[in-house]
């Protein structure tokens, strides 16, 4: 049986999602969850592998449960893997799925969504999920220096320059950024094809540049076209950015479940 779930996980703790030889991930606990309870091996595969840090509303991942395992309860099944999962990393919605689905190769579009708190203060609430910025923040500029990105592009000023060295293509598709003021927050929405390794941060950093004056709007236009990394600048932390949701012809993580959801339906 082939089952598509939606995962959510705090990644504060985590060396991203994929197994790592000396560190805790995200992929490792959920293997280990299902091994406890199906007393088997059991491969976990993601829509997307996030970076150390980073977290997750509704990542969507797959497996396939062994043939000599047949649970009678599915709500059971998943209380049951839930309550062997750490507190931060919880399954909240599955579905059967035909063979042929993969969380990967299945997956139509992926949603990000970066998290800024623009306070003079800092707030205990949102130490590990957001990137504080004290200043004020130009919105609109904002706005402006986004179009320069939507479409087909080549993003290697956007990304680390291994992929150069290992003549990996950077094209990418970026279909819709938004931005999002709900205050003491400002969310930075992106919704594409698939993301370069850091890609979302390295935007973000030049976007909160442009946002504080340090760079016109217009800059972001020149940046892309040098497709050099060193014309954009700093990678922003990780804590400030989650995985949002992932899309697919025929399967959906309800949006009741997923906090942001409707903001960029």
């Amino acid at each position: 049986m082939k089952l598509a779930c939606t995962v959510q996980y705090r990644g504060t703790d985590y060396h991203g999602f994929q197994i790592q030889p000396d560190a805790p991930s995200i992929q490792e606990e959920l293997e280990k969850a299902l091994q406890t309870i199906t007393r088997s091996s059991v491969k976990v595969y993601p829509a997307g592998r996030t970076d150390a840090g980073v977290h997750a509303y509704a990542m969507v991942v797959h497996f396939e449960l062994p043939v000599d395992f047949a649970p009678s309860d599915m709500q059971q099944f998943f209380y049951s893997l839930n309550c062997v999962l750490p507190k931060d990393i919880t399954f909240i919605h599955f579905k059967k799925m035909p063979k042929d689905f993969h969380a990967r190769y299945s997956c139509v579009a992926r949603n990000y969504v970066y998290q800024i708190l623009a306070s003079p203060y800092k707030m205990a609430e949102y130490e590990d999920t957001t990137y504080w910025y004290r200043k004020t923040l130009n919105i609109e500029a904002l706005k402006e220096a986004v179009a320069h990105l939507i479409g087909e592009h080549d993003f290697a000023a956007f990304t680390k320059e291994t992929y150069a060295k290992n003549k990996e293509t950077t094209i990418r598709r970026i279909d819709h950024i938004q931005v999002i003021e709900e205050s003491p927050l400002v969310l930075l929405f992106f919704q594409g094809s698939g993301f370069l390794h850091n890609m979302i941060r390295i935007i973000t950093g030049c976007l909160v540049d442009v946002a504080c004056g340090l760079l016109k709007p217009d800059d972001l236009k020149r940046i892309l076209e040098s497709k050099d990394r060193k014309q954009a600048g700093r990678t922003m932390p990780a804590k400030g950015l989650f995985f949002l949701y992932a899309q697919y012809q025929d399967y959906q993580t309800p949006r009741k479940l997923v906090p942001r959801y409707r903001i960029i339906q």
